[in-house]
């Protein structure tokens, strides 16, 4: 299963779509688009507008229907990740045994969010990081959505009394994963390219911390 975020890119969506090997879910958040040409290329799923304050309710929704399905694959991607290399994905997921959590993009960010020092592996013959985060655009089993219970920790509303604040997705994600044992990966070359546009959830902090593939 493959499930899509997406808010206000529709051209950015239809080309994320389009590389996807079976019918994605997209979980719009209150654009302003018409999703009808969207129709027949995934199911689309439009939700009441939130904003990154509230992006932590479009992640349970996800993960309610991750929990509904009988599928053990799932990937979860924001709508601007493109030539995702979907043959690693799927071999790596047919092949790791037990929990993991393993991001598509390596930004070359260092460690944040838990205490794991970051350290290079091998994961089934891919040269991967084993890293202190999960962050936004990644794959993993039921295995390990069981072990979070299929939950979205909630995000409370004083994290946002800060200036150019992300959602707390990925640190709550990450924190949850960390306490859990479950270990979380980026490939030292990334499974996507994401490059320099500017954000729509984020626009102020990716300016100072923007998030380029390697």
């Amino acid at each position: 299963m493959t499930i899509i975020f997406s808010y206000n890119r529709p051209e950015l969506l239809k080309k994320v779509i389009g590389q996807c090997p079976e019918k994605p879910i997209v979980i719009d958040d209150g654009s302003d688009f018409d999703p009808m040409p969207f129709v027949g290329m995934c199911q689309f799923h439009r939700l009441e507008h939130k904003g990154k304050e509230q992006y932590f309710l479009n992640w349970q929704y996800a993960f309610d229907i991750c929990k509904q399905s009988d599928d053990d694959f799932f990937l979860f991607l924001p709508d601007d990740f493109l030539q995702i290399d979907f043959d690693t994905i799927h071999k790596l997921h047919s092949q790791i045994k037990g929990k993991y959590a393993y991001n598509l993009l390596n930004d070359g960010r260092p460690k944040i969010w838990t205490y794991i020092e970051h350290k290079e592996v091998k994961v089934e013959g891919v040269d991967s990081i084993q890293v202190s985060y999960c962050d936004g655009g990644y794959f993993t089993n039921r295995q390990t959505l069981e072990a979070i219970n299929f939950e979205q920790d909630f995000i409370t509303s004083s994290r946002f009394g800060r200036s150019k604040i992300s959602s707390g997705i990925g640190e709550s994600q990450s924190r949850k994963f960390w306490k859990l044992g479950i270990p979380m990966y980026i490939p030292k070359k990334s499974l996507c390219y994401h490059g320099e546009h500017e954000s729509v959830m984020h626009p102020e902090l990716r300016k100072e911390q923007p998030l380029i593939s390697l």
